[in-house]
């Protein structure tokens, strides 16, 4: 695969591969919904480095970046010499290892600032805030089997969703010592909790599907479908741990909040909005009685969903059983457009203070109203309209297919055409 091909597909299929921006559901989610662009996952920011600020909206997408200028074999590259802005910290020299971002930050000094965070966020009244910060801390920090032990306890005797959201994903991911607590959890018990959303449904809907209960399956997708609404997680710990410190708090547990939370809310699980894909799309010919289901859970996602992945899912299922083209091209032009408009999110490694700001206030933005309206206003602010962000999209997807068409040609020994 080529520089182009790399680049462009890098971008839309898994923005996640650079770690900084959005990731792509993979090409072969949408095949065999004709002409439906992969579905995205939610618009998360991984913090292993804080983003650069936002830009302008860019004429070109991704496809017209600055090629790095060639340095001199024998001379030491910009990373062994530069020095970095942290935010409440200063300039800060590369260190010995040639890390970046919050490696920059000398480790005691790191160190403390966290165990202040954590303390700071343990000790309030909200137990949002609390399973926030455990969850945070045993997936950036070490001891995670003692941190996922309390936060397992925590939400088994809650009756918060999202405490119990909080938990079920710290249970998720090896909990070693805490796997007797976190036993105490359930997917059933989280929909009892929050019965009007259609996430904890479709999570209950994988596990049945995992344990062969096809009743169980039928009816969690039924009542996914009817829910009033599906709501994911976007920026969820990011916006705890800043409700915790308030604005007053110093600058560098600031920007060290920022990038912890940040970085965690990464590594979220996807949501099992693809499910419902697998369950309207492959299963729908083996047995058509889904139809009445899957139509009515493809409006809930398309019309009810806070997620970019909830849109396309909705978009491809619709698609599947014959939605007429009123019906879905208003919503696959938005899609598109949020795909290609994704190259105006904060991402770059900076943990200066402007770039913390910028991050924090699209953290806010998306807190508000969830990722799908928060890519809305940002298409709205960018002066272009919804159609020439698509017809863009379009134009760089047909590129990076072809490009990488001819390269595997090429690769398998053909003959690589005009």
């Amino acid at each position: 695969m080529d520089g182009l091909a790399s680049r462009v597909l890098r971008r839309r299929l898994p923005f996640g591969a650079l770690a900084l921006v959005v990731c792509l559901w993979p090409l072969q989610l949408a095949k065999d919904a004709a002409h439906v662009i992969p579905v995205a996952r939610p618009v998360v920011v991984s913090m292993a480095s804080a983003p650069r600020p936002v830009a302008a909206a860019p004429a070109r997408g991704a496809m017209q970046r600055a090629s790095p200028k060639p340095t001199k074999p024998d001379a030491p590259s910009a990373i062994d010499t530069a020095q970095a802005e942290v935010c409440g910290l200063g300039p800060v020299a590369p260190a010995v290892e040639q890390t970046a971002g919050l490696q920059r930050i000398p480790a005691p000094l790191r160190e403390r600032a966290l165990d202040d965070i954590e303390a700071r966020m343990l000790a309030s009244p909200d137990l949002q805030v609390q399973a926030a910060a455990l969850l945070i801390a045993a997936r950036t920090r070490g001891s995670a089997g003692t941190r996922i032990d309390r936060l397992a306890r925590l939400a088994a005797v809650s009756q918060d969703p999202v405490v119990y959201a909080i938990a079920l994903e710290g249970c998720q991911a090896g909990a070693g010592d805490a796997a007797a607590s976190c036993a105490l959890l359930s997917h059933a018990q989280w929909v009892r909790l929050d019965p009007h959303n259609a996430q904890p449904w479709l999570e209950l809907a994988a596990q049945a599907e995992r344990q062969h209960d096809g009743e169980a399956q039928h009816e969690a997708m039924r009542r996914a479908a009817t829910a009033q609404h599906s709501e994911t997680t976007a920026a969820l710990l990011p916006g705890l741990a800043e409700r915790a410190l308030g604005p007053h708090a110093p600058r560098l547990q600031r920007t060290l909040a920022v990038a912890a939370s940040w970085s965690t809310q990464a590594s979220w699980r996807p949501s099992h909005t693809s499910q419902a894909y697998a369950y309207c799309v492959a299963g729908l010919d083996a047995d058509p009685s889904r139809r009445g289901t899957c139509d009515a859970l493809a409006d809930t996602l398309t019309r009810h969903g806070t997620g970019v992945a909830e849109l396309g899912v909705g978009l491809a299922i619709g698609r599947r059983l014959g939605w007429p083209a009123p019906r879905w091209h208003a919503l696959q032009q938005e899609h598109d457009a949020i795909h290609e408009a994704t190259g105006m999110l904060p991402g770059g490694p900076a943990l200066d203070c402007r770039s913390i700001d910028r991050l924090q206030a699209w953290m806010r933005e998306l807190g508000a109203g969830g990722e799908l309206e928060a890519m809305r206003r940002a298409i709205a602010r960018s002066g272009r309209s919804v159609e020439d962000w698509s017809a863009q999209f379009r134009r760089s997807f047909a590129l990076a297919v072809a490009t990488v068409e001819t390269a595997s040609l090429a690769g398998a020994g053909g003959e690589t055409p005009p």
